[in-house]
C-alpha cells in the first residue's frame, strides 16, 4: 500500500503539500480520480479521490477515514546524542520510527563531536520511515538541546514513568541492571524515557546529575555498542518485551 502524509484537512476536504504532490503525481504518476490512502500523523488512515491538481498542489476528496487507535501498549521517549557521521543518526531515527517511538531529543553532552544537527533534516528522515513502515502516529523531533539543560527541564522532571540511563563509565558493570531487566519493571502502562549518549559517552559528572534528577542506569552487557546501534537496542527491547505481555 502507498501511504502518503497531510494534515491540511478542512471537512471533508485535504491537500497534499507540494513535496507529497510531487511525489504522488509525478514519481507514482497518480492523476484526477484515482483513490490515495493517507494519514494525518495522529492516528488516522484516510482514503481519498484525488479531486484536482492546481499548479503543484494535489487536491483531495475524502472519502472514508478509519481511527487506527494506539498502535503500541507503551510510550516511549528516547534521548541520543547526534553521532559524528550524520548518516548513522539519520538510520537510527529511521529504525526508530519503524519499531515505533513517541518522542526524540537530540542532546548534546560534554564529549559529544557533533554539535549541530537540523532539525528539518531529521523530521523528513521520519516522515519518510513514517510512511515506509505504515504507520499513522509521526513522532515528535524536539530541537537540539544541551544535555544538563535537558535534565533540569520541567517536561524530565514531570515525567510520569521510567527514566533510564545507558553508559560505559568505569566501574563495576555487573552490578548494572540490564535494559530488558530496567524495563521489565515498569508497571501498569507502560511509559520511558532512555538517554544514549555520544561516542564519547557521558561523563561522571552527566550521569550523576541524571541519577540526581531519577534516572537509573543501566547496561547493554559485554559488547560495547555504537550509539545509534545503543539506541536502537533500547528501543527494540521495548518493542519485544511489550509482546510478550
Amino acid at each position: 500500500m502507498e501511504l502518503f502524509f497531510t494534515n491540511q484537512i478542512q471537512g471533508s476536504s485535504a491537500t497534499l503539500d507540494e513535496q507529497e504532490s510531487t511525489h504522488c503525481l509525478k514519481v507514482l504518476r497518480h492523476k484526477r480520480g484515482d483513490k490515495i490512502t493517507f494519514t494525518d500523523g495522529a492516528g488516522k488512515l484516510f482514503t481519498a479521490e484525488i479531486s484536482n491538481v492546481q499548479g503543484k498542489i494535489c487536491h483531495l476528496n475524502i472519502l472514508s477515514s478509519t481511527e487506527r487507535g494506539e498502535e503500541r501498549p507503551y510510550y516511549l521517549h528516547i534521548a541520543v546524542a547526534p553521532t559524528k557521521s550524520l548518516d548513522r543518526y539519520e538510520w537510527f531515527l529511521e529504525k526508530a520510527v519503524e519499531f515505533g517511538v513517541d518522542k526524540v531529543s537530540p542532546v548534546i553532552g560534554e564529549h559529544s563531536e557533533r554539535k549541530i544537527f537540523k532539525r528539518e533534516r531529521g523530521e523528513r528522515v521520519i516522515l519518510s520511515a513514517l510512511k515506509q513502515s505504515l504507520k499513522t502516529n509521526l513522532p515528535i523531533l524536539d530541537e537540539t538541546i544541551d544535555l544538563k539543560e535537558f535534565l533540569n527541564s520541567d517536561s524530565v522532571s514531570a515525567f510520569d514513568g521510567a527514566k533510564l540511563i545507558g553508559h560505559c563509565n568505569s566501574g563495576d558493570r555487573s552490578e548494572l541492571t540490564t535494559i530488558i531487566d530496567s524495563l521489565k519493571t515498569i508497571n501498569g502502562k507502560k511509559r520511558a524515557l532512555i538517554l544514549i549518549g555520544p561516542e564519547g559517552d557521558f561523563s561522571p559528572e552527566e550521569v550523576k546529575l541524571a541519577i540526581d534528577k531519577g534516572f537509573r542506569d543501566f547496561t547493554m552487557g559485554e559488547s560495547r555498542f555504537r550509539v545509534e546501534t545503543a539506541a536502537v537496542a533500547a528501543i527494540s527491547a521495548m518493542y519485544f518485551l511489550s509482546r510478550r505481555g
